[in-house]
């Protein structure tokens, strides 16, 4: 009798800590700014990028880590971000003078909802990339179980405007049925003509080639591939101001370390049976700040320039860091 009822004790513990962790609430940030190269703190460059500073956050809240996605807004005054176990984190973000990434505050977390209003569980909750419809609508690819989740355009981009929120389940390619449960959907980007380009991690991790997709209203899935760095994987994607695809590419090996780069692909060259292969513009690893970048976004500053955040997933273990980093790219 007495194991019975400490049975149903423990259950009943266990049920209130995951009501608990259901729960919208502010959290309080810790944040400090990091250089781009500790060994050089002056240096400012890499590649085609300029460093616009950036920022090593963290939480005593469990919830807060495994962020493989990002969305910031077009002032750059809010960020967006969800979790590999189905939570939501929106925060505010300031500069200083110079207009270089200052500091953090404001964060919020909140359970992402499922067509029942319930939040997300299990295999249902593992969230892998963001991207922002031409109407203004939140869209959500998850891992696992793969599908894309659309959420009706927010009032702005804050996890506050989506708690409770209902999505709408977004027709994808049946053949992601066949990928294992992680090595799906990385990739979500809206592009110019309001497509939605999809890219893959792959099913055979030897063949340089991942599957990709375009999707369009009305019309069948248009196949393609993407053709990585050696080595590198596709983690995230983000559209320029001018309509080429700025893809995120990510290395997290013992062998080779820890490393990403960036390629941009022409938007002429994303169509069906293309094999994409975009120009490498910037390369992290050590000595640079890095971890495991898997979110990007992409905005236009005041005087035009463009700027690029990259945010990592601590995959919520003390040997990593939530990362957020900004720069501009080049004009030439």
């Amino acid at each position: 009798m007495k194991h019975r009822l400490f049975r149903h004790a423990i259950l009943a513990l266990a049920l209130l800590f995951a009501a608990a962790g259901a729960q919208a609430s502010d959290i309080d940030l810790s944040y400090r700014r990091v250089a781009l190269n500790n060994e050089k703190p002056d240096q400012r460059e890499i590649g085609m990028l300029i460093y616009r500073d950036g920022l090593s956050i963290s939480s005593e809240d469990a919830r807060f880590g495994g962020f493989s996605s990002l969305l910031v807004s077009a002032d750059g005054e809010r960020m967006l971000s969800a979790s590999d176990k189905g939570v939501w984190f929106s925060a505010d973000l300031s500069y200083d003078e110079d207009g270089n990434l200052a500091g953090i505050t404001s964060g919020f977390l909140a359970p992402i909802g499922g067509s029942d209003g319930k939040p997300l569980a299990g295999r249902y909750r593992d969230a892998e990339a963001l991207a922002r419809g031409t109407d203004g609508a939140v869209l959500l690819a998850f891992e696992q179980h793969h599908r894309i989740l659309r959420f009706t355009a927010p009032g702005r981009l804050d996890a506050r405007c989506l708690d409770g929120a209902r999505p709408q389940l977004v027709a994808a390619p049946a053949e992601l049925a066949e990928f294992n449960g992680n090595a799906a959907m990385e990739g979500l980007v809206t592009l110019g003509d309001g497509g939605l380009l999809i890219l893959t991690e792959g099913l055979d991790n030897e063949r340089a080639s991942k599957p990709g997709w375009i999707l369009r209203d009305g019309a069948a899935a248009a196949r393609l591939e993407y053709k990585r760095a050696a080595r590198f994987r596709p983690t995230g994607a983000a559209r320029l101001p001018g309509g080429d695809i700025l893809v995120l590419e990510r290395r997290y090996t013992l062998i080779g370390g820890v490393a990403a780069l960036l390629r941009r692909l022409p938007q002429e060259s994303i169509r069906r049976g293309a094999r994409l292969d975009g120009v490498e513009i910037a390369r992290l690893q050590p000595p640079l700040n890095v971890d495991n970048m898997e979110g990007i976004a992409v905005r236009r500053d005041g005087a035009g320039g463009t700027l690029i955040y990259l945010l990592s997933d601590d995959n919520y273990s003390v040997l990593q860091r939530t990362l957020l980093l900004m720069f501009e790219l080049r004009a030439n």
